[in-house]
């Protein structure tokens, strides 16, 4: 699957299953399967002056996955905040996200490897993330999450099995970073406490 998809002063441009609308405040971005799998590829451009910007559900990326996803987003108040992407073992993934905020903003971003809930360890995989934020176009951060195989065991890494990354933009371009490092288990309720999204 190849999904594109651009929002633009209130158009929406789409190629493949990849959708997005507007409710109750929120910009939502719909994969309708929630899954990536095989050598699935998403692009997803975004230019809006303000609001929140979440996904329908949690996104799975499979085993024997080579998934790449590419996201840019551009405003001048931003509150992205992407349900946690669970990546099933044997998953590959390359993602990348560009977020430029003119004004400021808040980032909410986890990952979940394996499915512990199924006894499933993460233990063969390659992932990539990595988060740029711009703040008046100069660059801020730039954030990586990287896995190998069961490097992330490791205490001096990761020692569990999700991460939770917040990223608070002030209209300063100064910005306050936490990274918490917990538990498939805990993961759900730290996510909808730093974002206030039930669904």
């Amino acid at each position: 699957m190849r999904g594109l998809l651009e929002v633009k002063k209130g158009l929406i441009k789409r190629n493949g299953p990849l959708s997005f609308f507007e409710s109750q405040g929120f910009g939502i971005l719909v994969n309708p399967s929630e899954v990536l799998a095989n050598n699935d590829e998403v692009e997803i451009y975004i230019e809006r002056d303000r609001g929140i910007i979440t996904d329908q559900a949690y996104t799975k990326i499979l085993s024997r996955s080579n998934v790449r996803m590419h996201i840019k987003i551009i405003a001048n108040v931003l509150y992205y905040f992407p349900h946690p992407i669970i990546f099933y073992n044997k998953a590959n993934a390359k993602i990348e996200t560009e977020i430029y905020i003119n004004d400021f903003g808040k980032i909410v971003e986890a990952y979940i490897l394996g499915r512990k809930f199924h006894n499933e360890e993460f233990k063969e995989g390659d992932i990539k993330s990595i988060t740029k934020v711009y703040y008046k176009e100069k660059l801020l951060i730039y954030d990586i999450f990287r896995v190998k195989n069961e490097d992330y065991k490791s205490k001096n890494i990761m020692g569990s099995e999700a991460l939770l990354t917040v990223l608070d933009i002030k209209n300063s371009g100064e910005y306050d970073f936490k990274r918490l490092i917990t538990s498939s288990e805990k993961i759900d309720s730290l996510w909808r406490e730093e974002t206030k999204i039930w669904f």
